[in-house]
């Protein structure tokens, strides 16, 4: 039996994108920012958890945001496999307890009108027929504006709508990279790949697009590339802290000690 998992190894044993389990292990949700990353049985366990929860309908963004408040509020010692978590009201919950992780607003009912008096019949009151007015058309900008508030609860719609902002505007960059972002974290790596080359077409000096190349090449075990990228964006953003971590990451399985020391040193300090 495997004592340790590869981020690599864990992902696919779950079916997972790569750069989900390095993003939860970043974020403090399993195991932790050393390197050689290596994960527990235990992690692995608190990684299938965290499937059921985004197979139940959870979009990753907020179980990443939930469990980091649940993992400051258990303390050190506490794994999220030892916790019977569920799916309620499209947020994390643990299994028994009242409410969801995170609050949410409840509204109360209106008051119900005072029943008319018996004995007599009312007519409903009428007023003129009033033509409503044809709503505006939704721009562009619009649709990209609701796929940014839909992303957290329905991934699928939010990807229909960033579609529909780039069809009216396909040279609006930030639609191609969160809508390539979607693609890579649902494990569609081609779709994700494309999303950012229009986006680095649209501007070759963007460090997010390349970036997330790099995130899709490591993904996809094209690590030659990845390094390629990364070492790209951050010529163009040196504080990209996560790019620096990737690429200690990288660096640490070829064996290249002292530029994975270099970069994780780099990422330490960006992230202090």
């Amino acid at each position: 039996m495997w004592s340790s998992y590869s981020p690599r190894h864990a992902a696919s044993l779950l079916g997972l994108p790569e750069s989900t389990v390095r993003g939860l292990a970043r974020a403090g949700v399993i195991a932790g920012s050393e390197l050689p990353l290596k994960l527990s049985f235990r992690d692995l366990a608190a990684l299938r958890t965290i499937k059921g929860l985004i197979t139940g309908g959870v979009p990753l963004a907020r179980v990443r945001r939930e469990l980091v408040a649940l993992r400051r509020r258990l303390g050190d010692g506490a794994s999220i496999a030892e916790l019977p978590l569920e799916v309620r009201d499209g947020h994390v919950a643990i299994r028994g307890e009242a409410a969801p992780l995170v609050g949410q607003l409840s509204l109360p009912f209106a008051a119900l009108p005072a029943p008319l008096p018996s004995g007599e019949l009312h007519a409903l009151p009428t007023r003129p027929l009033e033509v409503p007015e044809p709503a505006p058309a939704l721009t562009g900008d619009d649709w990209f504006d609701r796929a940014i508030a839909l992303e957290e609860q329905d991934g699928a719609a939010a990807i229909d709508a960033y579609r529909r902002a780039l069809r009216l505007r396909p040279d609006h960059i930030e639609a191609w990279i969160n809508l390539g972002r979607l693609h890579a974290e649902a494990g569609a790596s081609a779709a994700a790949a494309e999303c950012f080359g229009h986006a680095l077409a649209l501007d070759p000096t963007d460090a997010t697009a390349l970036y997330n190349l790099g995130v899709v090449a490591q993904d996809d075990g094209r690590e030659a590339d990845a390094i390629v990228y990364y070492t790209r964006a951050l010529e163009l953003d040196p504080a990209l802290a996560e790019a620096h971590y990737n690429l200690a990451t990288l660096f640490d399985q070829s064996g290249d000690s002292r530029s994975a020391i270099r970069h994780i040193n780099e990422y330490r300090k960006l992230t202090r």
